[in-house]
């Protein structure tokens, strides 16, 4: 017997062929937020995890706040790389900062990501791939500072993926990295190691 006429018999069997349409449920009420609160709880959850965030009041702020935020944590202001030309215009050099632009090398100490939303009950944040946010960047070098609009902090991954669908034409980019943290891992002997498979801090600037 045929495949065509088993499936054929499965289906004359069946007494209800039709399934019902399947209808997304929304996310609790407890976990979707906006605003300021999303914003709070977004912070606590990265904290959390180890993750510095740090505020800032406009965009152009962000070379001086990167500066003093590398500073703080005693890490060398190296050239910082970056891709994305909404950021490449800042003024970075008041804030005694070099940024070289691409996709991340392997040698590259520094690198600066653009999140397309972040999601509050998780801490976590999305990154689209493309030609202005390589995913290199969130991979390759030691330290991974990503800029996040505060508009785009959402309460659920339902309301991220929302958000996403929207800028894309209700399409998706070819990759969207999830990113809850620096790297880390429990396979070297049973201990947590950070740095193993990517960067061994996050740093991220709210604007």
């Amino acid at each position: 017997m045929s495949r065509y006429a088993i499936l054929a018999r499965i289906r004359a069997a069946n007494p209800n062929p039709q399934s019902p349409p399947h209808e997304a449920k929304p996310a609790p009420a407890s976990l979707a937020s906006t605003g300021a609160d999303a914003v709070l709880r977004f912070r606590t959850a990265a904290e959390a995890k180890g993750v510095t965030v740090v505020d800032i009041d406009h965009p152009a702020e962000l070379p001086l706040a990167i500066a003093r935020t590398l500073s703080a944590a005693n890490l060398r202001a190296d050239a910082i790389r970056l891709n994305d030309p909404a950021l490449i215009g800042l003024p970075w050099s008041d804030a005694n900062l070099t940024i070289t632009r691409g996709a991340a090398e392997p040698h590259d100490m520094l690198a600066l990501s653009s999140a397309v939303s972040a999601v509050a009950e998780t801490g976590s944040l999305l990154l689209a791939s493309g030609p202005d946010n390589p995913s290199s960047l969130a991979f390759l070098p030691e330290t991974h500072l990503v800029t996040i609009a505060r508009s785009t902090i959402v309460g659920t991954f339902e309301e991220a993926f929302a958000l996403l669908r929207t800028r894309y034409d209700n399409s998706l980019p070819r990759a969207v990295n999830i990113i809850s943290g620096a790297s880390r891992t429990g396979d070297i002997g049973g201990r947590i190691v950070q740095g193993a498979h990517g960067p061994r801090q996050l740093f991220v600037f709210i604007t």
